[in-house]
């Protein structure tokens, strides 16, 4: 025992030292102070250990080591026990990436289930949701391409159901009517981007794919979102963002060793990815501007200038936000492509009975609502000649008995894809399409 017990102390002083090493000059998360901690504190005990050992007191010691190693064995066997039974993809398979952050797995196909969905989801070989698609356009075809994050993506329904798929079936029943084209509508839409990474995705797309048609589709998290992706910018000698650079390439050797364990806690084990999880949420300012809380957790900041009582002064964030739409109708414009965005609505901005019980993790009860932020994307639309498809009275007005959102996940049903489709089928054969 006394062998096991010294094997302990070196493994756990090195795992001390690799830990404080691998950080350098960065600041240690909360995750970080507590693992730090507790290996502090477990050192400490092993030195104490080895010093009772040689006493009277060494039946003691060894009978509390033993149930510390049983107790140790039971809790990892149900750790993975569970981890395998009940963890299940949240997020899509993604690839970090130089230029756009992340992007989809290309050829993967996944299976996602919780409470309120079970489908599946297939990446084709060019990085876009649905089947395989020839990057060679037709000249019969009018191709429309779907820039956005995960409610363009389409999480929590099926290929089939997201709005990109309904809306090039329902357009394609028009074919006779309007010069006999034949219509694919692509789902480029990921997983948390923001107009910034969808003006760099279109840059990489468009060569290849030449669409007819951009639609970015603005969501109401992408005003904080798009902040701290412009964080993370590179830009040019001419002073333009050229890319967005996921903040975990370029780390050395022993830091992506700790990215790697990290992601197997997050897959594989179910109370500890709990623990780190809460611990990592509890220890870290929700205001805080960073990918880490305006994307992945759950921040009462994010949809705040949605509400009534919100009194920042928010103007550099809509310029960022607004900057990025321009880039991106200047780039379309010049290559004679046409630009069409679109604004919608999350649940709590459309009754107050959407979306429950999640909302309350990002909206305080008793809120108020407020349509400032519809009116400030209206006006700038109006101010630069953009093509907007507001969708709000839409959803608003909606009375076909089945929620349009589902209520652990902030998501569209796929009644709610069936709601957009039809309003983007509706503007695009009388402002857009028809008019040609």
């Amino acid at each position: 025992m006394k062998h096991i017990i010294l094997g302990t102390l070196v493994l756990t002083i090195t795992a001390l030292i690799f830990l404080v090493y691998t950080k350098g000059d960065r600041t240690f998360g909360p995750s970080s102070v507590a693992i730090i901690s507790v290996l502090v504190a477990f050192s400490f005990f092993c030195i104490i250990s080895l010093i009772v050992y040689r006493s009277n007191k060494r039946e003691a010691i060894v009978r509390i080591w033993l149930a510390l190693i049983s107790s140790l064995v039971v809790y990892l066997a149900m750790d993975l026990g569970l981890g395998y039974f009940f963890i299940s993809p949240v997020s899509p398979p993604i690839i970090l990436d130089e230029h756009v952050h992340h992007r989809l797995a290309p050829n993967t196909s996944s299976e996602y289930k919780s409470r309120d969905f079970h489908y599946i989801q297939r990446v084709n070989g060019l990085g876009l949701r649905g089947s395989d698609i020839q990057s060679t356009k037709e000249k019969s075809t009018y191709r429309v391409l779907m820039l956005g994050d995960s409610f363009t993506m389409g999480k929590g329904v099926g290929d089939h159901q997201t709005f990109s798929a309904l809306l090039q079936d329902s357009l394609n029943r028009h074919v006779d009517a309007i010069n006999r084209k034949r219509f694919e509508v692509l789902n480029a839409g990921v997983d948390s981007y923001a107009p910034i990474l969808s003006f760099l995705q279109l840059k990489q797309l468009a060569g290849s794919l030449v669409p007819d048609l951009i639609v970015l589709n603005l969501d109401m998290s992408d005003l904080l979102q798009e902040v701290v992706y412009r964080k993370l910018a590179t830009y040019g000698s001419d002073g333009q963002i050229v890319g967005v650079r996921s903040e975990e390439l370029g780390q050395d050797g022993l830091s992506k060793a700790l990215i790697t364990v990290r992601n197997w806690v997050d897959s594989d084990l179910y109370f500890s990815r709990l623990i780190r999880f809460y611990v990592q949420k509890w220890g870290t300012s929700s205001s805080e501007p960073s990918v880490r809380n305006m994307v992945w957790f759950a921040s009462r900041e994010l949809l705040r200038h949605t509400l009534a009582d919100d009194e920042l002064d928010r103007t550099d964030q809509w310029q960022n936000i607004f900057a990025s739409i321009l880039s991106m109708k200047k780039y379309c414009d010049s290559h004679g492509m046409t630009f069409l965005l679109t604004i919608y609505p999350w649940g709590h901005q459309v009754n107050e009975k959407e979306w429950i019980p999640q909302r309350w993790d990002f909206i305080p009860h008793g809120a108020r609502v407020s349509d400032r932020s519809i009116r400030i994307v209206e006006d700038f639309a109006e101010a630069n000649s953009i093509a907007l498809l507001n969708v709000f009275a839409a959803f608003r007005a909606y009375n076909g008995g089945r929620p349009l959102y589902y209520g652990e996940d902030m998501h569209w049903t796929p009644a709610g894809h069936e709601l957009m489709a039809r309003e983007l089928e509706r503007f695009m054969l009388s402002q857009i399409i028809g008019t040609r």
